[in-house]
């Protein structure tokens, strides 16, 4: 969309202004009177009219937006923000280069935490009648919403040996709770033969916490210092289905705990390696923990607290933007009733509430 304002003597010579430069498909956001500001003038001097118009400018609209109203940083941000604002429902969908129907959905969506940008592209990509009901419009978008997540659902364990799974996130998040979650859906619904170990030795009450939760389950509990204590507890478990891994949860901004973590699994064998989030933390948290863990490998996502959300659009915009498979989702305290795998029928209930 291209903005641009016009003065002149009078309306009517604004208005052919903006016919001339703009066409006759501009639209008109604002009108209003000039006063002559300059101690020379005198009462009756004639003032000048200003009129605002935009158009819809495909080359690129941002890069005009920005020339014509000189927008630079935050404030320009808001700005833009305050003209899409100002534009009739017509005027927006015009902008974001949707059908007038589409508008509400792309509102719904950016209002429940979805990316603008991503939105957009979504609605984009459905296709159907600009007069069509606003509800088919909608159903449209949350098919292909649901096609473009990635999915990889529950543990999946090995035929030869124990599946080594280890969980990995921030403090606060809830991963030494959902590793027992996990347990005993294993262990107790599926009869399998689990194991717990944890890595972390930093944080105080942290191996109680998972020895608590192995006692109650009768499953084996050990503590891992090192590279070599990991080793030999992954050999004395080898009979096991499941060795399920706790980890410290540090700041995104210690870079060398993750190193040191692909040291110990690197000289273990594979592990599949689950980022523990939680959808009450800020979007930015999501990236920053991701590019922290990314030298371990993370294979899947696991978003926790989804009963203390209250935006679930950012849970969309990282698994897409990132192509993290998601696995499961917590929803609260009870163990092990509060675990599900995710699915894409849930991510879409969640955003469009």
């Amino acid at each position: 969309m291209r903005i641009k304002k016009f003065t002149a003597n009078n309306y009517a010579d604004a208005l052919e202004q903006v016919k001339r430069e703009l066409g006759e498909e501009a639209l008109i956001m604002s009108t209003r009177s000039i006063k002559p500001n300059t101690p020379l003038s005198v009462r009756n001097t004639a003032s000048k009219v200003e009129i605002t118009a935009a158009v819809e400018f495909k080359e690129s609209p941002v890069a005009a937006l920005e020339e014509d109203l000189q927008l630079e940083g935050d404030s320009g941000l808001d700005m833009k923000s305050l003209i899409f604002n100002l534009l009739s429902e017509k005027g927006q969908a015009q902008t974001l280069g949707l059908k007038s129907n589409q508008v509400e959905t792309y509102s719904h969506l950016v209002r429940n935490g979805l990316d603008e940008n991503l939105a957009s592209k979504i609605l984009k990509k459905t296709k159907g009648n600009s007069d069509e009901n606003p509800e088919k419009e909608k159903l449209r978008v949350k098919n292909l919403m649901k096609k473009v997540i990635p999915f990889e659902g529950e543990i999946t364990l090995r035929p030869d040996g124990p599946k080594l799974v280890a969980f990995v996130g921030p403090t606060g998040v809830g991963k030494t709770t959902t590793i027992a979650k996990v347990a005993a859906d294993y262990a107790i619904r599926k009869n399998k033969k689990v194991a717990l170990v944890s890595l972390d030795t930093y944080r105080l009450g942290a191996v109680d916490q998972l020895q608590i939760y192995g006692d109650i389950m009768q499953l084996p509990v050990e503590v891992a210092g090192g590279k070599q204590d990991f080793c030999d507890i992954v050999n004395r478990n080898r009979d096991k289905d499941l060795i399920l891994i706790d980890t410290t949860g540090r700041s995104h901004r210690d870079q060398d705990y993750s190193r040191q973590l692909k040291e110990i699994f690197d000289a273990a064998g594979e592990v599949e390696v689950h980022l523990v989030l939680s959808v009450t933390s800020q979007e930015k948290l999501f990236s920053t923990t991701f590019q922290q863990f990314s030298p371990v490998g993370v294979d899947r996502v696991l978003f926790t607290k989804l009963d203390e959300g209250l935006s679930f659009g950012p849970l969309f915009n990282f698994s897409v933007r990132n192509r993290v498979p998601l696995s499961y989702f917590t929803i609260g305290q009870s163990v092990p009733e509060d675990l599900e795998i995710a699915a894409p029928d849930r991510v879409i209930s969640l955003i469009f509430n």
